[in-house]
């Protein structure tokens, strides 16, 4: 069983491992050719002094791969109710059979601990509902989301929340 420490130690270093591979820390140097030989062969000779033998090629320590950062991002159709995903971070592509412009109804019950959840569209958040839920209103509430001009027809939920949360939300097909 995963413990949500864990997890986030996972996602920690995969997320060290992507800047390490940005930087172009991972990959192993492409090794030069060797040069051609300073002598020139004659009659079946060389003349000149002997070229010394190729350096061994550099090559980085291995790395072990990095475990998944994040369980695969799961897909829904509008109007489906996407249920707790957990401690930490959990993404749903929710298909809203349309592209943007749109407009539609997130509603959401974050229970009694806080969680984040933010609607990205073609890359870039356009809704974030803050950290909401406590003991008084359990997070009730809803969000209407205006999606920007584009070519997707869905949109990305992320949720964060932490140990012991509960939630739940609905992308309403838009109107």
């Amino acid at each position: 069983m995963t413990t949500p420490h864990s997890r986030r130690d996972r996602q920690r270093i995969a997320a060290a491992a992507i800047a390490l591979a940005a930087a172009g820390l991972l990959t192993t140097p492409a090794v030069a050719s060797a040069a051609p030989p300073n002598s020139t062969p004659v009659g079946g000779q060389t003349t000149g002094p002997a070229s010394p033998p190729p350096a061994p090629p550099k090559t980085t320590a291995p790395v072990a791969p990095a475990p998944e950062a994040n369980p695969p991002v799961q897909t829904q159709e509008c109007n489906d109710t996407t249920l707790s995903g957990g401690a930490g971070v959990t993404e749903t592509r929710h298909i809203l059979g349309r592209t943007g412009p749109a407009l539609f109804v997130l509603d959401y019950e974050t229970e009694n601990i806080p969680d984040e959840i933010v609607v990205i569209y073609q890359g870039l958040p356009i809704a974030n509902t803050g950290y909401v839920g406590d003991n008084l209103n359990e997070g009730t509430g809803s969000l209407t989301v205006l999606v920007p001009p584009g070519s997707d027809q869905s949109v990305l939920v992320r949720v964060t929340g932490p140990d012991a949360t509960e939630w739940s939300y609905t992308v309403n097909c838009p109107l």
